[in-house]
């Protein structure tokens, strides 16, 4: 399933990456993967605050589906952030100091 959601949102970001300005398409996934986020920590909250046990039951079978899919999200959308932000994340861990008086 992970590898059917990496293939759509990769497609979907190729697509908006020849239809939209940069700045629209940094803003989109950036939001993506602020939601995915926020949906992967209610649902951690929701299996916490429940005081499950290690052993699911049918009941409580939904949120550990949430927390797997959100988590799985999450992370493809980390992964095409970082592709996004490739440039600044290379400057950030190749500077030499914080004090360069780099643009």
């Amino acid at each position: 399933m992970e590898i059917f959601l990496f293939i759509a949102l990769f497609f979907i970001y190729v697509l908006m990456a020849f239809s939209v300005p940069d700045l629209v398409l940094k803003r989109v996934w950036l939001l993506g993967y602020v939601c995915a986020f926020a949906l992967t920590a209610v649902s951690i909250l929701f299996i916490h605050t429940g005081r499950q046990t290690v052993l699911m039951q049918e009941n409580e079978m939904n949120w550990y589906y949430f927390l797997y899919l959100f988590g799985s999200i999450s992370v493809i959308f980390g992964i095409i952030n970082l592709w996004i932000y490739r440039k600044g994340v290379f400057r950030l861990f190749s500077r030499a100091s914080l004090n360069d008086d780099e643009g």
